[in-house]
């Protein structure tokens, strides 16, 4: 390996696991479990707070297959620190599903 490759990696901040947030909701209206993902390297937007400290923030709308003829909209929102991992998440219309309940 050479030289630059080394020192690059030294400064690099670690990144968590996959290129993917994956996540699942379940809807208030019909109750269907809706799958989702986040790209955290490409989706999310450079935003700051009060004190200048920089955070990422990525807002998703997801909607059924209308199976049940329901079309409700299910907004999420995710905020992730530098390395991108999730530090919030708010959801509208649903709410979150663990993986290990499904």
């Amino acid at each position: 390996m050479s030289f630059f490759k080394k020192l690059g990696r030294a400064f690099t901040p670690p990144s968590p696991k996959g290129k993917f947030h994956n996540f699942k909701v379940r809807c208030k209206r019909c109750g269907e479990i809706i799958s989702g993902q986040v790209n955290i390297f490409n989706d999310p937007s450079l935003e700051f707070d009060e004190k200048d400290k920089q955070y990422y923030v990525c807002r998703k709308v997801l909607i059924g297959s209308g199976e049940n003829l329901c079309f409700q909209q299910i907004e999420v929102i995710f905020r992730f620190d530098e390395p991108r991992r999730v530090i919030d998440r708010q959801i509208i219309g649903g709410e979150f599903v663990d993986e290990q309940a499904t």
